[in-house]
């Protein structure tokens, strides 16, 4: 029968000229370490008669081989592939012309089913040429009228967004049991953080709101979505309950939930939010932290029958693999999430690790002659440029929005420095200097179909647009903070179609109109007494406040320009607008600045 595996391809210029030379369709796969149905398309289920393996299956693995040229792409390491090819969710199988545009696609494909599907795309392949021409370029017309939202002139920020926002999170709440829509139902962290940064607005406490964080994280907390045995959040509820999970865990999803839960136990004095947290935490430090070298792994696999286990059963067998990549992204969001734990916890040791992760993720990823970061570092230690992946937005962004919070509770200038080299990249490679806001990766002439239109994805300007503002709020940089605006109102009509899954860029819309309590810590870092300072600068409430290090010996002109003395540090000065009060000297002096000055 010949071969009994399919001989998977790298995406890259190889395999395309090998399908054009060959004129063949290309199979495109878009797996996952993490993803039960793409093991069980490979494998199957051992026992199982009903779900054997698709791609193990010989004579589906002779007719790809024969007929198609097979590509196999890992979703997590070329987040810009699945972006323009994703079929609606993992794994998706998709089939491609030579030059890289859609024939067609689904997910999960069963033996039986798959027979079929190769052998009608193989004769619609070669019976349909100028259908299938008339439709690339029907197709590629309309990808590039979607991918670049501009903003409108005359076009402004406002309060309307963000509360129209809310109402759109509202409409999609499920009263029953929390969270939103129906099945399958996602956690939409940044939905809940609104709804909060919303509550705790101006003194006001809208308690329909509160019921609903209430409900929606506790049900995503005492019910299936959460491991009660070794921590953490499952993925997502197959089940409009919570009641039946998808049982990988991801790096990403606990950097989202552990601040949202940490901040949703201060303000709605919830003991049981905080527990959830601290257990995910230590989760996340057992499982998918490397403490050798001080960087997070990517995730963990699904594995049903493991988590049905107790905990004397689960001791007793291997737990689900780990994905030992490092991905710039999720490490720089984790370690943002230490830092906000720490903040919350009082547990200075959680920030001290996140800046240890940012350092190492530095040294590993960035190149000093692109200026940027690339996306992830294998098991072996290869950076992603070694697979022809480009320098991409979102690790740039999350970075940066890391290193500027890592600046800010422990006044060191490398993060800042890192963070200002990393705007270079972003507005000479990545900038849409007409429209406004950012491309997903670098322009390339000579990049695979899809990847030759760039896009603007919604969620990662929304965080270019925080980065941008927290510069502004830092230095005074104005420009940065007209980028900041004009990024947000690229979007601000597009936003709609995302319905409220676009709650990301409404809490930038709002950080972007709010004006936040500035804390300027005069002293020297290294000084035990600064940093008792900027710890407690943080204190309760790390979504409202911006925090400026000061050091006299360095900033000297910046300090005189603000109006505040150059002797008499370490001091505090809380600033609301332009009105600041006395300086505090002791956390205990500063807390009660807090206090006068509101969130």
């Amino acid at each position: 029968m010949g071969e009994t595996r399919v001989r998977w391809r790298e995406w890259g210029e190889d395999a395309f000229r090998e399908a054009r030379e060959q004129d063949k369709p290309i199979l495109l796969s878009i797996s996952a370490t993490w993803c039960h149905w793409c093991h069980v398309m490979d494998r199957g289920i051992p026992g199982d008669p009903i779900h054997t393996g698709t791609y193990s299956d010989p004579e589906i693995a002779e007719i790809i081989n024969t007929y198609f040229v097979p590509i196999r792409v890992d979703t997590d390491r070329r987040p810009d592939i699945n972006a323009r090819y994703n079929m609606g969710g993992w794994p998706t199988t998709v089939f491609l012309t030579p030059d890289g545009e859609i024939l067609t696609g689904a997910t999960y494909i069963p033996p039986m089913q798959m027979r079929q599907v190769l052998l009608q795309v193989l004769q619609y392949y070669r019976s349909n040429r100028s259908e299938i021409q008339r439709r690339a370029q029907e197709i590629a017309r309309r990808r590039q009228e979607a991918s670049r939202p501009i903003a409108r002139p005359g076009a402004r920020l406002s309060w309307t967004i963000p509360m129209h926002l809310i109402g759109l999170i509202a409409r999609a709440y499920d009263p029953v049991y929390g969270g939103f829509g129906e099945a399958p139902k996602f956690p939409h962290p940044e939905a809940c953080l609104l709804l909060l940064v919303e509550y705790t607005r101006g003194g006001r406490r809208d308690e329909r709101l509160a019921e609903m964080i209430h409900r929606t994280l506790h049900g995503m907390a005492d019910g299936g979505m959460y491991d009660h045995v070794e921590g953490g959040w499952f993925r997502y509820s197959t089940t409009r309950d919570w009641s039946l999970p998808h049982f990988e865990k991801m790096l990403e999803d606990h950097a989202r939930l552990i601040p949202l839960y940490l901040y949703a136990a201060e303000v709605l004095e919830d003991d049981g939010l905080r527990q959830a947290a601290l257990k995910a935490l230590e989760y996340v430090q057992r499982t998918l932290y490397d403490p050798e070298r001080g960087v997070f792994w990517g995730s963990q696999d699904a594995d049903e029958g493991y988590y049905a286990l107790s905990r004397r059963e689960r001791a007793m067998r291997p737990p689900p693999a780990v994905d030992r990549t490092v991905y710039v992204n999720w490490n720089a969001q984790m370690a943002l999430a230490w830092m906000i734990a720490g903040d919350l916890l009082q547990e200075p040791a959680w920030t001290e690790r996140a800046l240890r992760v940012l350092d190492t993720v530095w040294t590993l990823a960035f190149d000093e002659g692109m200026g940027a970061l690339y996306h992830y570092v294998d098991e072996k230690g290869e950076r992603a440029d070694r697979k022809g992946v480009p320098p991409l937005l979102g690790d740039q962004v999350h970075f940066g929005r890391a290193a500027l919070a890592a600046f800010q509770r422990a006044g060191e200038r490398r993060f800042l420095e890192r963070a200002l080299r990393l705007r270079t990249y972003l507005e000479s490679a990545l900038a849409d200097s007409e429209g406004g806001g950012f491309f997903d990766r670098p322009e390339d002439p000579q990049a695979i179909g899809a990847l030759r239109i760039r896009q603007k994805p919604l969620e990662e300007n929304a965080v270019a647009a925080e980065f941008y503002l927290t510069l502004y709020d830092l230095t005074g940089d104005r420009q940065a903070r007209e980028i900041a605006e004009r990024t947000l109102l690229a979007f601000e009509q597009e936003y709609v179609k995302y319905d409220f899954t676009a709650a990301p860029y409404g809490l930038a819309v709002y950080r972007a109109i709010t004006e936040p309590v500035r804390i300027h810590v005069i002293g020297p870092h290294e000084d035990p007494e600064t940093r008792r300072l900027l710890r407690a600068a943080w204190r309760g409430d790390p979504f409202h406040r911006v925090v400026v290090p000061m050091d006299p010996r360095q900033d000297a002109p910046a300090i005189q320009a603000q109006g505040f003395p150059l002797d008499g540090w370490p001091a505090a000065y809380v600033c609301v607008g332009t009105r600041c009060l006395p300086p505090a000297r002791t956390p205990e002096e500063l807390a009660e600045r807090l206090r006068m000055s509101g969130p």
